[in-house]
């Protein structure tokens, strides 16, 4: 077992999450972040050991220590009208990272018809978790020797100015003329910028997504016989590495979802390993067997013509029909 790298981690991803926190074993990462106070959106927990991990449809596991890359991520979105298409988002950025993985609708991650991970989105109230500043803006609020480059000040003269060693306190630049450029009540001083401030609208709910990726598991560990991981298909299982490549194209994900982005859509139905297959649909109001024709733009799966938001798909063979 190699140990998580959380320096490599944190350096490569100091751009695309707000918070990145480490703890060597948990009962749920979600829980964490769902019942977290002071939190910031874009945080993330990474953990060594899980011992009461969730699942869809409340189902639970556990794991041996080191053996999976387990991590949630805490969002805040404004709105949650298009919350059912988060999941799949997730999905995508796992067979963004890993060679010859698919799409089980909505979001298992397969190989060969084989399980490699487990993802679970939860929503609840926003509770005192905070919008933080985007770090594009004011890189960990740190405004050193006048690097207002950047900023796009459009056509500021700042004639007379002296901004000696940059010191911006309170939004005081004395003999400054910035036209055009509105800093209006923004207090700088000494770079603490507040939470709450950089969102026009306040968040709708506190969003966690969370999943586990099976990496070193034997066939022994699997939980289920229908299981894989990393190793035992002969990739990759720096978990470290793993962790930076599937966070990274989860925050672009996650960019998509936010931003309503079609292209995000098309790329699940790309990677849906359930379209064109005959399916068993296990929903809330009975099984359905038929054709799987498509996803729709919300999420849900086309079964004979027929869309569901909710169930499990079991793939059939001829025989099974």
């Amino acid at each position: 077992m190699t140990a998580l790298d959380m320096d490599r981690i944190r350096e490569a991803l100091s751009e695309d999450f707000a918070v990145i926190d480490y703890t060597e074993s948990t009962g749920s990462t979600n829980t964490d972040l769902m019942q977290a106070g002071k939190v910031a959106d874009g945080t993330v927990l990474l953990a060594n050991e899980q011992v009461a991990g969730k699942g869809r449809l409340g189902r639970q596991w556990v794991s041996p220590a080191g053996s999976q890359l387990i991590f949630s991520v805490l969002i805040l979105p404004d709105s949650l009208d298009h919350l059912g298409t988060l999941p799949l988002a997730a999905g995508l950025a796992v067979t963004d990272s890993v060679e010859g993985a698919v799409l089980k609708w909505p979001n298992d991650v397969h190989i060969d018809g084989k399980k490699l991970c487990g993802i679970l989105a939860e929503a609840g109230p926003v509770g005192e978790a905070f919008k933080s500043a985007p770090k594009t803006e004011v890189s960990k609020a740190e405004i050193n020797k006048a690097e207002i480059n950047k900023a796009e000040i459009n056509k500021a003269e700042i004639n007379k100015a002296e901004i000696n060693k940059a010191e911006i306190n309170k939004a005081e630049i004395n003999k400054a003329e910035i036209n055009k450029a509105e800093i209006n009540k923004a207090e700088v001083s000494k770079a603490e910028i507040a939470p709450k401030t950089q969102s026009a609208n306040p968040p709708s709910a506190r969003v966690v997504v969370g999943m586990g990726i099976n990496v070193t598991l034997t066939r022994e560990e699997l939980p289920i016989e229908a299981a894989t991981s990393l190793a035992l298909e002969g990739l990759e299982t720096d978990r470290t590495q793993l962790a930076v490549t599937v966070l990274k194209n989860l925050r672009r994900r996650i960019t998509q979802w936010e931003q309503q982005d079609p292209q995000l859509l098309a790329d699940y139905r790309k990677v849906c390993s359930s379209i064109g297959q005959e399916v068993r649909l296990e929903a809330p109001a009975g099984d359905v067997i038929g054709t799987v024709e498509g996803v729709a733009d919300d999420g849900r799966i086309n079964v004979g013509g027929e869309y569901y938001s909710a169930g499990d798909v079991i793939h059939l063979r001829p025989a099974d029909n």
